[in-house]
C-alpha cells in the first residue's frame, strides 16, 4: 500500500523531498494519477481497500494526527470510503485509464490523498502537494478537549468524519474553532436551554437525528444525520431572517453528504419564534410557514422536513413528521454583536407578534428602532 510504502521509507532514512520530487511533485494532473497508481499497486489491490487506507490516514491528519475511532475499519466501509468512492466499482483492480478519469474528477480524493500524504511524511502545512486542493479545504476547526472526547468517543452526532465533510461546506470564517454550544445528550432536552444556546450566539451549525424506530423492518436502518448551518445569528422575530450563505445537509452510510444550498428563489433562509399564540413556536429553516424545509418545534419532542425550494433540498428526514432523537447545536463562529445592557427596548421590539399582524395588514409601523451600525456614516 501506498502509506506503508511512504511510511518504510521515511523510517529507513529516504528524506520524503526526494520521494516526493519523484513521485508527487508533478506539473500535470495525469502523472499524478500514474504516480499514486503505481504506488498505491491500484493494478492489484480494490478501490475500497485503496480509499479505506487514504480516509484512515486522512481523517487523522485533519484532526490534528489524533487517530479518531469512527474512522472505517477494515471489515466495515464507512459512509465516506463509499461517499468517495461512487459510483465507481470498489470491488475491482482499477486499470490506468479509469483511474485517471476517476482521480480527474474527484475533488473528495485528492483532498483526501493530500492529507494522508501530510500524514504519512509528517510534513508541514500548508504546502499543497496535489493538483486542484485548495488549501482552505485543509483547515482544521479547533475543538476544547472536553468536545473532542466526545467526538472521539461516539458521545456527538458530530464524528470525525462528517466534521471533515462539513467543515469544507462552511465558509472559512466558520472552520476556525467549534464548540458545542448544545446537546441533548449532555445538557438534558429542554427548549429554553437549547434556545439560550442559539439565540444571538453567532454562527451555528445545527445536527438532528430521528429517534429509531422499533420495528423490526431494516430496510432504512442506516444512521441518519441531517441539519442546517445557519451563518448569521439566529434572531427571535415573526418574520424571515438570514442570509443566501445558509445550508441544509443530510448524512448518512448509505449516501455520504448531501448539501443543499440557497437557491435565490426566496429569503426565507431561517426563523425563529417562541411564546406566542398567532405564529409557529420553533426553529425553521426554509420553505414556508408551517411548510419548513427543516423545523424544531418549541415542544421539543417533535420536527418535521418538507422539501424547500429556499435550498432545493428534499425531505431530509425519513418521516415527515419525526421524533427528535438527539440534537446538538455547534458555533462555528462566536457572535461579534456588543450588547448594550442598558438601553431601552421600543414597543415593536418588545411585541413581535403586533408587528406580525400590522406587517400582514399592511399597516406602517412609526416606532421601529435603528440598532447600532445600522445609520450610514
Amino acid at each position: 500500500m501506498l502509506w506503508t510504502f511512504l511510511h518504510s521509507a521515511t523510517a529507513s532514512g529516504s528524506d520524503p523531498a526526494q520521494i516526493l520530487g519523484r513521485f508527487i511533485d508533478c506539473t500535470n494532473i495525469c502523472a499524478q494519477a500514474d504516480a499514486i497508481h503505481r504506488l498505491g499497486r491500484l493494478d492489484t489491490i480494490y478501490l475500497a481497500t485503496f480509499a479505506r487506507s487514504v480516509c484512515n490516514s486522512a481523517i487523522a491528519e485533519f484532526w490534528n494526527q489524533v487517530p479518531p475511532r469512527a474512522v472505517a475499519s477494515d471489515n466495515s466501509p464507512s459512509w465516506v470510503v463509499q461517499w468517495i468512492t461512487a459510483p465507481k466499482e470498489t470491488t475491482s483492480a482499477a486499470s490506468i485509464d479509469a483511474w485517471r478519469a476517476w482521480w480527474k474528477q474527484n475533488t473528495l480524493l485528492r483532498e483526501l490523498v493530500e492529507l494522508a500524504l501530510h500524514s504519512s511524511l509528517h510534513l508541514e502545512k500548508p504546502r499543497i502537494l496535489i493538483l486542484g486542493v485548495s488549501e482552505a479545504n485543509l483547515t482544521c476547526p479547533t475543538l476544547s478537549a472536553n468536545d473532542f472526547d466526545r467526538v472521539l468517543g461516539g458521545e456527538s452526532l458530530l464524528t470525525a468524519e462528517l466534521g471533515w465533510a462539513l467543515s469544507r461546506e462552511l465558509p472559512t470564517h466558520s472552520r476556525k474553532h467549534w464548540q458545542c454550544a448544545y446537546s441533548n445528550r449532555r445538557d438534558g432536552r429542554s427548549w429554553s436551554t437549547f434556545q439560550s444556546a442559539v439565540e444571538g450566539r453567532g454562527s451555528i451549525l445545527l445536527l438532528v437525528s430521528e429517534k429509531k424506530n422499533k420495528s423490526k423492518n431494516k430496510k432504512h436502518s442506516t444512521h441518519r444525520v441531517f441539519g442546517a448551518y445557519l451563518d448569521s445569528e439566529v434572531m427571535r422575530q415573526p418574520s424571515w431572517h438570514g442570509t443566501s450563505q445558509n445550508l441544509l445537509f443530510a448524512a448518512d452510510t448509505a449516501t455520504g453528504l448531501s448539501v443543499y444550498r440557497a437557491t435565490g428563489f426566496n429569503d426565507h433562509y431561517q426563523y425563529l419564534n417562541y411564546a406566542m399564540q398567532t405564529l409557529p413556536n420553533g426553529l425553521g429553516i426554509g420553505g414556508q410557514m408551517e411548510h419548513f424545509g427543516l423545523w424544531i418545534d418549541s415542544g421539543f419532542v417533535s420536527g418535521s422536513s418538507n422539501p424547500s425550494a429556499t435550498y432545493d433540498s428534499p425531505q431530509l428526514s425519513a418521516q415527515y413528521d419525526f421524533a427528535i432523537g438527539s440534537i446538538e447545536a455547534w458555533i462555528v463562529r462566536a457572535s461579534t454583536t456588543v450588547s448594550d445592557s442598558g438601553s431601552k427596548v421600543s414597543a415593536v421590539t418588545a411585541n413581535p407578534e403586533a408587528v406580525a399582524l400590522l406587517e400582514m395588514a399592511n399597516r406602517p409601523m412609526y416606532s421601529t428602532p435603528i440598532h447600532r451600525g445600522e445609520v450610514d456614516p
